[in-house]
């Protein structure tokens, strides 16, 4: 197991956030919304207002849970609406048994963030247990070089797309979470901006939240019930545990992109450039 990341110079984002600069005016494109797939929305919210000053690209990069819940009628939508690449970050088992619907005019790609086929039952004894499994989960986005070579995969797609890319995993929190992050850094977004936009996960699956609290404590108690919460719902310390390894290894987000994902500046530059208004 990767040991809990040492602290670093660059303060770890809090759970509340304020915006240092005056909001920029939100992006007048209207939002595209899907209420059949859950977590689905702009990676970038409203247009997030960048410290510089300047604001981030509504429509260009979309998230969400899995696909499969899709209706008919949000399949549809989803093909009007431009998209024309999906990155499904699951595992190879995963996509397998709930496969994405054929969106119209999108390429669907795979790429397996975790870098295994499937993975494995883990049994959680504690909450403590839980939160520091989900700690490592996000360290190993940085410490794990067959998962950074995902991440740079998944990036560079999104670098290369000419039409709007939707990027899910099975909750659109964990995976899905740490990628949108990244893309909000990129784009020039302050941590805690980061921070609240990756809280919002809490929000749209707070049905599920709740359910599986709720049906887990009547089933197997209430340790059981905390466990499972805490591996269901997203916490700042999550986010925060590969945030601290990324500026441990490579001093942050720059040198993670080039010396930890491998990607030139050229390919971090034209990231830049499609994910700011």
């Amino acid at each position: 197991m990767t040991p809990t990341p040492t602290h670093s110079a660059t303060p770890p984002l809090s759970a509340t956030t304020r915006q240092a600069t005056p909001a920029a005016e939100p992006s007048t494109a209207p939002a595209l919304t899907v209420t059949s797939v859950r977590n689905f929305r702009d990676v970038a919210g409203a247009g997030l207002a960048l410290p510089d000053g300047g604001q981030m690209a509504t429509g260009v990069v979309y998230r969400s849970a899995q696909l499969a819940t899709a209706s008919r009628a949000d399949v549809a939508r989803l093909g009007r609406s431009g998209i024309g690449l999906v990155i499904d970050l699951r595992t190879d088992t995963v996509s397998a048994h709930t496969p994405d619907p054929v969106i119209r005019g999108a390429t669907h790609k795979l790429v397996n963030l975790y870098a295994v086929a499937s993975t494995p039952a883990v049994h959680l004894r504690s909450v403590a247990a839980a939160e520091t499994y989900m700690r490592d989960m996000n360290v190993h986005f940085v410490s794990v070089s067959a998962q950074r070579a995902k991440v740079g995969e998944a990036l560079t797609l999104i670098a290369r797309a000419k039409s709007p890319v939707l990027v899910h995993c099975t909750a659109g929190k964990d995976r899905t979470g740490w990628i949108s992050a990244l893309l909000q850094m990129v784009a020039g977004a302050d941590r805690n901006q980061v921070m609240a936009e990756y809280l919002k996960s809490n929000t749209y699956n707070a049905d599920v939240i709740k359910s599986s609290y709720q049906s887990t404590l009547a089933s197997s108690g209430l340790t059981a019930a905390r466990i499972k919460r805490a591996t269901v719902e997203v916490k700042a310390s999550y986010l925060n545990a590969g945030l601290s390894e990324m500026d441990r290894r490579y001093g942050g987000l720059d040198g993670y992109l080039t010396k930890g994902l491998g990607l030139s500046g050229a390919t971090v530059a034209t990231l830049r450039d499609r994910l700011t208004a």
